[in-house]
């Protein structure tokens, strides 16, 4: 009887450990944060000056694998030039919208990366940081490029910070926002990609809707 001792200890430590991450992750339970967050979603904007927006069918099992309980995605397109950019805004647990990068993602899919990420802040009321890169694929039409920005808004704030599942591991909901855009042939420097101008307007106006009372 007294070799089972230590073995019941130890087993009743796993299973208390169990629950206690169980309740710290909101394993088996939708936490009132989590409600209120994926709720805001609808508040998210429609047209942005001249950029108009149509809501896009994605694959949800591809967002729901990268840790999404809910997404919103639109097309905005340029009135004025005809420019596209994709724009998809997850929400979820932290821990899961921190992982899943798209140098991580696109490189699965066939993408090389051509530059490392760069990180950039956006002159928005509050100031915005974001990270951003191009991808290359090769197609049997030639070369695809493109250009994602993407940032997570936490704390009332758009970061990009260095680590961001230790960054906002206290966090019980988290949102993360890709753009996405495919390059003309032609070279074209960061400060000219039409994408900055959209997220001078969007930036904002989300930040209004992820903070609605």
């Amino acid at each position: 009887m007294p070799r089972r001792i230590p073995l019941l200890a130890g087993l009743i430590l796993v299973v208390a450990t169990a629950v206690v991450q169980g309740v710290w992750t909101q394993r088996w339970q939708q936490s009132a944060v989590m409600e209120t967050a994926l709720r805001r979603l609808s508040y998210a904007p429609g047209d942005l000056g001249t950029w108009k927006a149509d809501p896009v069918d994605f694959d949800a099992e591809a967002l729901a694998a990268a840790g999404a309980q809910r997404s919103w995605v639109r097309r905005y397109t340029d009135a004025r030039t005809g420019v596209s950019v994709l724009v998809i805004l997850l929400c979820g647990r932290s821990g899961k919208m921190s992982v899943h990068r798209p140098e991580h993602c696109y490189g699965s899919a066939g993408y090389a990366m051509m530059t490392d990420p760069l990180r950039s802040e956006l002159s928005v009321d509050p100031p915005a940081h974001c990270w951003t890169t191009r991808f290359r694929k090769e197609e049997s039409t030639g070369n695809v490029k493109l250009r994602i920005f993407w940032t997570w808004f936490g704390d009332g704030l758009w970061q990009a910070p260095e680590s961001p599942r230790l960054h906002f591991a206290h966090l019980s909901a988290l949102y993360k926002l890709y753009t996405i855009r495919e390059l003309p042939p032609r070279q074209e420097r960061l400060a000219d990609d039409p994408t900055l101008d959209l997220l001078h307007r969007l930036l904002p106006a989300l930040t209004e809707a992820l903070t609605h009372e």
